[in-house]
């Protein structure tokens, strides 16, 4: 069973009584916890002390609270409930004193309990209270600490907690940063074996023009794992990675697997249909036509407001534009993979997601 402290069930008393549509109210004496809720035609009032933790309260200073709170509305009619946690009862009705507009809350038991003098109900106050009650119970009883602390957080917090707790592993996406990072420090140490001319390893899988009219297909994947040095591996990696992860978490492992070779070999498909057309010819490795792809995929994803995907649509649209034209500004750049790959990706997520993202707003 989880120890409860006094501290936690008040704060839990709190949170509960602003979902409820009570403000807290800043007071004088950091002793007394005051909850306001404006009921049209009056002002509600619930002041709450905690009698085994706080020193110094008696009825008179209640009563002085329940006044200056009063003074501060106009043109409302102001009621004042008194609410007193204790497990020393003794201490809670010294404070309490002989105001009738009192109940008391038994933090051992979970209880609410009303003198015989009490009014019934105030405003729908007992019923929420015990429904407080009844919830807290059953959580502090249960020891689930995380359960706790989300009914602490406020909404925002929550969401967020929630998103993050919802992340699942993304298998593929560190699977293809590990394989791109072990073929390329294997052509390194093949290339250092060669010494002299052209990197063997490079040759054999890069993109060539004349060698893909003359039958080697292969070259549409083989190029996409091979990467020209370090700075070219890393930042495609540290991409794929980060959109990765979020692709991958909201279309699944096979779907996200789907969308990174689609997108990788149509990326290369377009660059040979490009040199093709303007009878231009380079060679080209990387996987940035693929990761273009998997920005194109999240760019689909946020623009359908994907349920976890709390990317605002402009900062989105801004980073593909900047990622554009970065590729277009740089020398010795394939952007004709990029772009394919980027337009790709976008269709292919379409395709193979846009059923289960229309019902639910995310993909499992």
């Amino acid at each position: 069973m989880l120890q409860k402290t006094n501290s936690m069930i008040i704060r839990l008393f709190e949170k509960y009584m602003q979902d409820m549509g009570y403000a807290v109210f800043p007071t004088g004496y950091p002793e007394i916890k005051e909850y306001i809720k404006d009921e049209n035609s009056c002002v509600n009032i619930l002041q709450v002390v905690d009698a085994d933790t706080q020193t110094g309260i008696d009825h008179p200073v209640l009563k002085k609270q329940a006044l200056d709170i009063s003074q501060t509305v106009h043109g409302k009619d102001v009621h004042v409930m008194n609410l007193i946690f204790f497990e020393n009862e003794d201490k809670a009705r010294d404070i309490a004193g002989d105001e009738y507009m009192c109940w008391f809350i038994d933090k051992q038991n979970y209880e609410l309990v009303m003198p015989k003098d009490s009014v019934e109900d105030f405003y729908g106050l007992k019923g929420i209270i015990e429904n407080w009650l009844n919830e807290t119970a059953s959580l502090i009883e249960s020891g689930d600490m995380h359960a706790i602390n989300e009914k602490l957080m406020t909404n925002e917090e929550r969401e967020a907690y929630r998103e993050k707790s919802s992340k699942k592993p993304a298998p593929v996406a560190v699977t293809l940063v590990i394989v791109n990072t072990l073929v390329f420090l294997t052509s390194v140490i093949i290339g250092n074996i060669a010494a002299n001319g052209e990197n063997p390893f490079i040759a054999s899988g890069r993109m060539d023009f004349d060698l893909v009219t003359n039958g080697e297909f292969y070259r549409f994947i083989s190029a996409m794992f091979l990467h020209s040095g370090a700075q070219h591996l890393i930042s495609n990696m540290v991409l794929l990675y980060f959109m990765g992860e979020m692709v991958e978490n909201k279309t699944g492992s096979v779907r996200f697997a789907i969308i990174y070779l689609v997108s990788g070999i149509m990326g290369n498909v377009v660059s040979f249909g490009y040199e093709w057309i303007t009878g231009t010819r380079y060679t080209s490795v990387g996987a940035s036509g693929a990761v273009y792809g998997i920005m194109g995929a999240l760019l689909y994803l946020v623009i359908k407001k994907t349920e976890g995907l709390n990317i605002p649509i402009k900062r989105m649209i801004l980073l593909v534009a900047y990622c554009i034209y970065s590729s277009f500004a740089s020398a010795h750049i394939d952007y004709a993979a990029h772009i394919g790959g980027l337009i790709f990706g976008f269709i292919t997520v379409f395709i193979v997601c846009a059923r289960e993202l229309s019902k639910k707003g995310g993909v499992t």
